[in-house]
């Protein structure tokens, strides 16, 4: 096989020249209908010391005017960007948005005081309000914000900012969460998210789903009572531009979200449900494809598709997206990979592995595949894979860790040429690519390497290595893999139908026989993670939190908790969670 993968890079084929000519030429079509939209950016406030613009009636409903309260992210060492939405019903031609930040929950000591100019709130971008707060506010500590419109204050949030990168940091936690189909389940996860002594909530993708039909409710079940809603445009999957402004505004809406939004600042990614299920980038027609749309496989309805996707997600998610039209090149153009430095302690990689990668490896998805381990496929694309390996080699802090959307660690049964592969959505359709990243990790010589993954509705822990299988021979423990398990999306288990007396667990052992870098899995369990770090240790605890029970009391337990020592890449399984106390 070393001979086979040898040739497979001296190959120079069709799909390789198409993605070479689509780094020197326009990515037309998406380009083009981004180029000519309004798209969302961070606005930055005017420093105004006149009361009007603060002025507010206490008793007025906040809810009325800020319907979808308020929220928090992409935080700097010096600020962050503050999000709100005004009501259509309560928008006033002129009137301009005050914004307060202060040190304390009563604003009695401001911290920062601004005004966003009437002109940047219109139906244009939805309503929606984006405070860029960098520069305005000091390192390493939470604030607490508000926005004031036409005389209504809305609901108080709290944010942190980062420490400085040269900064000693003693420890950061950041909750974990994914996938949270509004139609399959209810949030009382985020009601125990919110209660969470935590530092920020690290969100891996699927913030919506963009079904209005239960198209992805577990097979038994059903859409939850009360979560059932029509899109604008009729359809089933989402389309329109106002189809993914609906379903924005639809999850916002939920109270218990609400809650950890305001609560927690929020570093966040994306997956494939934001714009369709198992996009992908057709790098022959420099184009999207969306499997399961009416004519998803088209390049211009898959473009206009993707592009109302892509705005609305700028639109109603406070992140620091390089946008930049001039440029020819979409993959120039639109950029959400980026690197967080939280002091000494923690730096965070985040990647984009949606809007660069090939399509599955195998259309016809039988045990004939043999393209997985193809050295041409990639999931990141080349200049996002080079950004992640020098971000790899520059990073010096004692955690180095990757917010990742799909599961790196194969998932197989079976050896050698009858090895089969379950997820050629996830890393595993990507093989050569991640014994590319995985020798990359192993060369940087990190101190700790720590992957944070989302995506398959269920929970995990297990072991990186090099190399798997017969694409690399290095099999060197690289890095500790956690897996969160969904908050409401059909767990893993709900869609297998278990032959005899098998159940759940009787499957999980069967994954960890077959695949020996699996310590923990559970495949039936929604809820959360959260994961501490120390200087000592990182600690990573799953919580299950039912999604039956629409209620702030819906029960939460501990599934596991693991240690990783410092320095030494094992998994250490504790009897009992350890208590927290934070400041």
């Amino acid at each position: 096989m070393v001979s086979k993968n040898n040739a497979y890079r001296k190959e120079i084929n069709r799909r390789g020249f198409f993605r070479s000519v689509a780094g020197t030429t326009a990515a037309g079509g998406l380009s083009t209908l981004l180029a000519k939209r309004a798209i969302a950016q961070p606005t930055t406030p005017v420093r105004d010391g006149s009361a009007h613009a603060f002025s507010y009636d206490a008793a007025a409903d906040a809810d009325a005017t800020f319907p979808q309260s308020v929220m928090s992210g992409g935080p700097t060492d010096s600020g962050a960007i503050v999000w709100t939405r005004i009501a259509e019903a309560a928008y006033r031609e002129g009137q301009p948005v005050g914004v307060q930040v202060a040190n304390d929950e009563t604003f009695d000591d401001p911290a920062f005081e601004g005004v966003v100019d009437a002109s940047t709130v219109s139906a244009t971008h939805d309503y929606t309000v984006k405070v860029d707060l960098d520069g305005e506010l000091d390192a390493d500590r939470f604030y607490y914000y508000r926005f004031i419109y036409d005389g209504t204050a809305s609901r108080t949030g709290r944010l942190r900012t980062m420490p400085s990168a040269d900064q000693h940091v003693d420890d950061l936690s950041f909750g974990v969460v994914t996938c949270q189909d509004y139609q399959n389940g209810y949030y009382g996860a985020f009601h125990h998210i919110a209660n969470e002594s935590i530092d920020y909530v690290v969100h891996l993708g699927d913030f919506i789903y963009e079904s209005s039909d239960g198209a992805y409710v577990s097979p038994t079940g059903e859409i939850k009572p009360g979560r059932d809603f029509d899109l604008p445009s009729g359809a089933s999957l989402a389309e329109s531009l106002d189809d993914f402004r609906f379903l924005y505004k639809k999850y916002k809406s939920d109270p218990l979200l609400q809650e950890a939004l305001e609560r927690h600042t929020l570093i966040a990614g994306w997956d494939d449900h934001e714009i369709g299920n198992n996009r992908y980038w057709d790098y022959a027609t420099d184009a999207p494809v969306l499997p399961n749309k009416d004519d998803g496989s088209k390049p211009s309805v898959a473009m206009e598709i993707t592009a109302n996707g892509i705005q609305a997600w700028i639109e109603h998610m406070p992140m620091r997206v390089e946008y930049d039209p001039s440029e020819e090149d979409l993959h120039e153009q639109l950029r959400l990979w980026r690197r967080f430095e939280f002091g000494d302690l923690v730096d965070l990689v985040v990647t984009d592995e949606r809007l660069f990668r090939d399509g599955p490896p195998c259309e016809d998805r039988t045990l004939t595949c043999t393209n997985e381990d193809d050295p041409d496929r990639t999931m990141l694309g080349s200049e996002q894979k080079s950004w992640f390996v020098d971000s790899l080699s520059e990073s010096s802090a004692r955690w180095t860790t990757w917010a990742n959307e799909v599961l790196t660690m194969p998932l197989t049964a079976g050896e050698d040429w009858y090895q089969v592969e379950f997820l050629e959505d996830s890393w595993d359709g990507f093989q050569a690519e991640r014994a590319e990243l995985m020798n990359a990790v192993d060369d940087a010589s990190l101190r700790n390497f720590i992957t944070l993954t989302g995506d398959l509705h269920c929970s995990m822990a297990g072991y990186q290595h090099a190399g798997y299988g017969e694409v690399s021979w290095n099999r060197d423990t690289v890095g500790i893999e956690f897996m969160t398990p969904s908050i409401t999306s059909v767990c893993a288990a709900d869609v297998v139908d278990f032959p005899g007396d098998w159940d759940r667990e009787a499957l999980a052992a069967i994954a960890k026989a077959e695949n020996e870098h699996l310590e923990y899995i559970n495949w039936y369990e929604h809820g959360y993670s959260v994961v501490e770090f120390t200087e000592t240790d990182c600690e990573f605890t799953v919580y299950g939190v039912d999604a039956d029970e629409n209620s702030a009391d819906a029960e939460k337990r501990t599934l596991a908790q693991y240690r990783v020592p410092d320095g030494e890449l094992s998994l250490e399984a504790l009897s009992e969670p350890k208590t927290v106390s934070r400041s």
